[in-house]
């Protein structure tokens, strides 16, 4: 099993981004290309970043390639295992960011090019509970309102 959830309980945007850095550039659109070939993500930006950061007791320097993948909910657990088991670092920054707002067209693409990964086509779905589903059986959750009250037909109260 993934350390990664498919679904964060908070997260409720139409779409993820999953950063990663990479030591080159090659480095990171070996890992765009792979990514794309899976159809873990719609597309990829990668970037040219100077990164500083401490390692094993002291602050490193060091010129790295920051990808920034654009996916659905449903493709972000996969994507996630697959950049933690194809990484070249040692300790990999794998990061996912929840997008709340996204344009409709751009939504769209996402489905389109992710197939039923996509969004859902009502934005107003229901999101799933993250507990997952209930087993076959089992008693839903007990009356939510107060029963319905008669009322008298000669005094109508």
């Amino acid at each position: 099993m993934t350390p990664f959830p498919e679904e964060p309980a908070r997260a409720r945007g139409p779409m993820r981004f999953v950063m990663s850095t990479y030591p080159s550039t090659d480095a990171a659109r070996i890992a765009v290309a792979a990514a794309l070939e899976r159809r873990l993500a719609a597309c990829a930006n990668v970037l040219a970043i100077d990164s500083r950061y401490w390692w094993r007791g002291q602050v490193e320097t060091a010129n790295e390639s920051l990808v920034l993948f654009k996916t659905v909910p449903k493709r972000v657990g996969a994507l996630l295992a697959f950049l933690e088991t194809t990484h070249p670092y040692e300790t990999p920054e794998v990061v996912e960011l929840d997008v709340p707002r996204a344009s409709a067209g751009y939504l769209r693409y996402l489905a389109a090019e992710l197939g039923a990964g996509g969004p859902p086509a009502n934005r107003r779905a229901r999101a799933r509970r993250p507990e997952g589903r209930r087993a076959r059986g089992a008693r839903g959750p007990g009356r939510t309102r107060a029963p319905h009250r008669r009322r008298s037909r000669r005094t109508g109260s």
